[in-house]
């Protein structure tokens, strides 16, 4: 924080003390001097700015003018003034007011005598009138930073170092959260404000940025920021506030006056500001302007803020009063005599002055609280005559002051209550004091119109009512606002159905029904089929005219008391309300509905371009019985639908139990998968691989889940499972793992050195964008030799990218490890396959070995061709040719004799522990044919 010499601050309050005595007596003596001796002078407004001086002159144009036309008898400079010009003109006395923020504006109070503050700046941000502002501090959507505490350490910009809202408010966020501000970077960007702060953060010069609320909204708006590119470090949507922040709101910037502005100027300024009320001004070209002044805001917060970080004014050290008099005797004694001589001024001057100045505070004061905001007040005597009224009142009812003073509020009666009414109402004045309500009121042109009305009794000493004061607003806007929002809360904004939030309301209240009449309800969801690709083909504009005609069949088809709803994009609901007693009777009745709705959508919709479309649906279905609840019938509903979708579309289908339970059971297979890794229950099992001698050569790595209590789950349960999810890429990386570890166990045992090991890559697993590091790592960590592992992969990871899956292999080709082609011959089985990629090792599938029964069938004779052609292409090409599945010794014998270099199958071994695998590989082998 700034601090100063105390010296020289003592000398400087000092001096300025004597100085504003001085200024108070030429005050005094020239308010005795005839009025006609003074002529108006000149007032001199400065206001702080941080952007480019052309922005800020827009920025207050608008109330500019307006005080201009206030004040016509009062020439007015406006300056427009970094923060160092500004501090220097308050220094020379060059300007008489002094707009600024409230930090500025605590410390102009404390060391230059400034006023209290006389008014409040209202800005105006897009379509929102402000009072408040806090600042936003923004980083990148994908950025670690999450909470104030994440700042320590990174560069924040601002756009001032002096700034109250963006450098102030952030310091104290973080002090009060125990972080020194100092552990912060701050970076000042000057120029276009606080635009620039976020194109640094958008640069990479910053970690985060400060603004002011709405300039991020703004750039968002006209395209400038990407949506979605930013986001509000803890973000705080306040209640009555239309934009994101990051810290509390603190008032708006206030207007100061500086020492010797006489009292009578000082008040026609205050009032004349006042009299600028936002609604007053039109809405300019500027995305953020000043539109006017309302009554001094409290800046209690502002100065609590200032003295917890120490800031200027309060962290500068203080004299004892000892100290002070002891090294400025001279000084205060001449403070003294000045101050006297004031007193003694006043005394003379003050029983002129009392009365006067009595009067024109209690004016001055009235006048402002009649005319500032749009809050209409009407001011009665004790008979309830109209005694006053203000600027709001005539503009929202039409009526002058002229034309109300001395009648009664029943002008403004529009005869929709009773005398009872108004009898309750005045009964609650006399006996409280005060009445607050919603009344309807007639204009001066003859329309009703709801009002917030407040009347309150104003009684004197003795007790007696001497006035009533009543405050009203036209509660027009509020009451279309309630509407309004009504509307989107529950209805879609593109078709007029309701929307998923008013479909659950209303199906909660058919539940309802259907409980307390025994009836059964029928619930639809209908989902166009492929609405995108129509999107897609046509445009959006196309689209929502298409999903608006849909809506309205759709509707057309309901009973009386039946509802209609837009889900989603391309999902609709439709519910028949609860009229039938017999389940089979409500069965029929909902699968007569559904097949008109599929009958309403297949006739053709006409396009634009002349063109007939026609759509189909799949339809899901569920009965109400007051058994289940809104959102369990939706489920039901939805799950209904989609099992049309998965039956091949354009059809419908009830929802059935059985269903239900199967989705949970998958569902809690799946949580259970998702914790085996942890749990340690995925075991590695281990089918033994053999040349064409009978020797062991390696064996091939299986997967097996061994749940906590004991059961084995099938791997054509959990593998498929796994590849949805994508839980089947952790799995594949600690199947990895596990398998250069037990290699590097291998590798130190004589029996078991020369074996490979064999591990299957699944498609998801191969498309990783890391997964060559990945086995890079594995083979690096467990420091194997590369040509030990082999790498198992099918034929579908190079459908869609031969490009890139040609680049991962050459890159595990580069590691060491060896590549097979698995289950070749199957599928979509290319030659070009094994003459293009770097496969080592060619695997037939187990389905041509099946059927080598050494019978003279086609069949057999043709499976001997296919796996003949296999061994010997994969021979020539110098590839190992392994073949799998095998299961009799007649089986291996073909395949020994038509050249295959490995068997693998239950002839040799069935798939075991990896312990047992090892146990059986250490026992002595005998050379021998695989018969």
């Amino acid at each position: 924080m700034q601090s100063r010499g105390p010296l020289a601050i003592v000398r400087r309050r000092l001096r300025q003390a004597a100085g504003r005595c001085l200024l108070l007596l030429g005050v005094l003596f020239g308010w005795a001097a005839p009025a006609g001796a003074q002529d108006p002078a000149a007032l001199t407004i400065g206001v702080l700015r941080f952007e480019p001086l052309p922005l800020a002159q827009q920025r207050w144009a608008l109330v500019e003018r307006a005080l201009e036309q206030r004040l016509p008898d009062r020439p007015i400079r406006w300056r427009w003034l970094t923060l160092p010009e500004l501090r220097e003109a308050v220094a020379t006395r060059a300007i008489d007011v002094v707009i600024t923020n409230p930090g500025h504006a605590v410390q102009l109070q404390a060391d230059e005598g400034a006023s209290p503050a006389i008014a409040t700046v209202v800005r105006r941000v897009g379509q929102d009138t402000l009072q408040a502002f806090g600042v936003a501090v923004l980083v990148r959507s994908d950025s670690p930073l999450h909470r104030w505490a994440d700042l320590a350490g990174r560069t924040v910009a601002t756009v001032d170092a002096q700034a109250f809202g963006a450098r102030r408010l952030p310091e104290f966020e973080l002090w009060r959260r125990g972080i020194s501000p100092s552990r912060v970077t701050w970076l000042e960007v000057k120029g276009n404000g606080h635009e620039d702060t976020i194109r640094a953060l958008l640069s990479g010069r910053a970690d985060a940025a400060v603004a002011r609320e709405g300039v991020w909204e703004a750039l968002v708006a006209h395209g400038q920021v990407p949506a979605g590119l930013l986001r509000v470090l803890e973000r705080q949507d306040l209640s009555d506030y239309p934009y994101s922040v990051s810290t509390p709101l603190y008032p708006e910037w206030p207007v100061l006056t500086l020492p010797g502005m006489p009292e009578e100027v000082r008040r026609r300024l205050a009032a004349a500001l006042l009299d600028i009320v936002p609604t007053d001004a039109a809405a300019g070209d500027v995305a953020e302007q000043v539109v006017g002044f309302v009554p001094p805001a409290s800046y209690a917060s502002v100065q609590r803020l200032l003295r917890e970080l120490r800031a200027p004014p309060y962290g500068v050290p203080t004299l004892t009063w000892r100290e002070t008099v002891r090294i400025y005797a001279g000084e205060i004694a001449a403070a003294v005599a000045l101050a006297l001589a004031l007193l003694a001024a006043v005394a003379v001057l003050a029983w002129q002055r009392q009365r006067l100045r009595q009067l024109l505070r209690e004016q001055a004061l009235l006048a402002g609280i009649l005319n500032s905001g749009d809050v209409g007040v009407l001011i009665t005597d004790a008979r309830q005559r109209i005694v006053r009224v203000n600027r709001a009142f005539t503009a929202i009812t039409g009526y002058t002051a002229s034309e109300v003073l001395g009648q009664t509020p029943r002008l403004l009666s529009s005869g929709r209550h009773d005398a009872e009414f108004y009898r309750l109402m005045w009964e609650t004045i006399e006996q409280v004091g005060v009445w607050q309500g919603e009344i309807w009121n007639r204009r001066k042109d003859g329309t009703t119109y709801p009002q917030a009305l407040t009347i309150s009794a104003q009684r004197n000493r003795q007790g007696a009512v001497e006035h009533y004061i009543a405050l009203l607003t036209d509660a027009t806007w509020r009451r279309q606002t309630e509407a309004r929002i009504s509307e989107l809360t529950y209805h879609d904004g593109l078709t007029g159905l309701l929307n998923r939030v008013g479909m659950r309301e209303r199906l909660s209240e058919t539940v309802q029904d259907a409980r307390r009449d025994g009836a059964i309800g029928v619930l639809l969801i209908v989902d166009l089929d492929r609405f995108k690709d129509f999107n897609d083909a046509h445009g959006l504009s196309r689209g929502d005219a298409l999903l608006c005609e849909a809506a309205q069949r759709l509707r057309a088809l309901l009973p009386a008391g039946g509802e209609a709803a837009r889900l989603g994009a391309d999902e609709f609901a439709l519910l028949a309300p609860p009229l039938r007693h017999d389940r089979a009777t409500a069965m029929d009745a909902a699968r007569a509905l559904a097949q008109r709705v599929l009958e309403a959508l297949r006739a053709p919709f006409p396009q634009a371009d002349g063109a007939q479309l026609a759509l189909t649906a799949s339809v899901g279905v569920t009965l109400i019985d007051g058994q289940h609840d809104a959102d369990e019938l939706t489920r039901q509903a939805d799950m209904a639908m989609h099992a049309a979708k998965a039956a091949g579309r354009n059809t419908v289908h009830f929802f059935d139990p059985r269903q239900e339970a199967a989705l949970r059971e998958r569902l809690d297979l799946l949580q259970a998968l998702g914790g085996a890794i942890a749990h340690d229950e995925l075991r590695l099992y281990c089918q033994p691989q053999v040349d064409a001698a009978g020797r062991r050569v390696g064996g091939e790595i299986l997967l097996r889940w061994q749940r906590g209590d004991g059961t084995l789950v099938s791997p054509a349960q959990f593998i498929p499972l796994a590849e949805e999810s994508g839980l089947i890429v952790p799995i594949g990386t600690h199947v990895l793992r596990q398998a250069c570890a037990t290699l590097r166990r291998w590798q130190d045992d004589p029996a078991l050195a020369s074996l490979r090991l064999a591990v299957n890559v699944s498609v998801r697993q191969f498309t990783q964008p890391d997964f060559v590091d990945t086995v890079a790592a594995a083979l690096r960590d467990s420091g194997i030799r590369a040509d030990r592992l082999e790498l198992e992969v099918t034929e579908s990871m190079f459908l869609h990218d031969l490009a890139r899956a040609r680049q991962v292999l050459e890159r595990l080709d580069a590691l060491g490890v060896k590549l097979a082609l698995d289950d070749f011959g199957t599928g979509y089985s290319s030659l070009a396959y094994l003459a293009e990629l770097p496969f080592d090792i060619v695997k037939i599938d187990q389905r041509f070995v099946a059927r080598l029964d050494g019978g003279t069938n086609s069949g057999s004779r043709r499976e001997q061709a296919i796996v003949r052609t296999i061994v010997t292409l994969g021979r020539q090409l110098g590839l190992t040719v392994v073949a799998e599945g095998v299961e009799t010794g007649q089986q291996a014998d073909h395949l020994v004799a038509l050249g295959c270099h490995v068997l693998q199958g239950y002839h040799f071994g069935r798939p075991v522990p990896l312990a047992d695998f090892e146990a059986q590989a250490r026992q002595p082998q005998t050379p021998a044919t695989p018969a």
